[in-house]
């Protein structure tokens, strides 16, 4: 086979690895990922976007050729790690700022019809602190950490010990940092691979089942 084809290859994402992700996912929530293979614009080996309450599917980015560099645990735990991350189904706090959100927004136009500036400011707060908090949900280091304790759990419950899980995602973690340029030594990797420390010692009944 020629050049041409290897570099085609590399762009290829297995269908049978596509099946094997989706099949690490409760089977109420497969049909609502989507796998599809990355640009070579996208820096980050595997990258979502996260998931709005009226969006039915979430989207997430695979550079293939990067992606082989992982074992299958490996990529188990960073694929279900990013899931957690995006999707809207392992934390609902977001659906509640954008409510609230949406309660001021409408609560501020009525209050500027009716000409009453106290409770047009009483919503236009209350909307600026929903948008403020729903800003900070999503940038959050928690987030990072719910994440990563979520892709242990469901690795826990599709039959891999916890220790092998909780080695594979930290492991996984280095791997991405070295393809994607990193050191993998900030601050926040540390605080990771602390809390990965933790979920190897988290009791069975305190699984996520989601």
């Amino acid at each position: 086979m020629n050049s041409d084809y290897y570099g085609y290859e590399n762009h290829i994402l297995e269908q049978a690895e596509i099946e094997r992700l989706l099949d690490l996912l409760p089977a109420g929530m497969r049909e609502s990922v989507k796998i599809l293979p990355a640009s070579e614009r996208q820096t980050s080996v595997i990258k979502g976007r996260r998931q709005m309450p009226w969006e039915r599917q979430m989207h997430l980015f695979i550079k293939p050729y990067e992606w082989r560099q992982f074992t299958p645990v490996q990529r188990a735990g960073l694929f279900l790690h990013k899931v957690g991350y995006y999707s809207r189904a392992v934390s609902r706090q977001i659906d509640f700022y954008l409510a609230l959100a949406a309660l001021g927004g409408l609560s501020l136009i009525f209050e500027a019809v009716q000409q009453d500036p106290v409770g047009a400011t009483v919503s236009g707060g209350l909307s600026g602190l929903a948008l403020w908090q729903l800003r900070r949900d999503q940038t959050n280091d928690r987030r990072l950490l719910a994440a990563d304790a979520y892709a242990v759990d469901r690795m826990v419950l599709r039959g891999i010990p916890r220790l092998q899980a909780v080695e594979a995602l930290g492991q996984a973690l280095h791997v991405e940092a070295r393809l994607e340029g990193r050191s993998g030594n900030e601050l926040l990797d540390m605080l990771r691979y602390q809390n990965l420390k933790r979920l190897a010692q988290r009791p069975a009944e305190d699984i996520v089942l989601s």
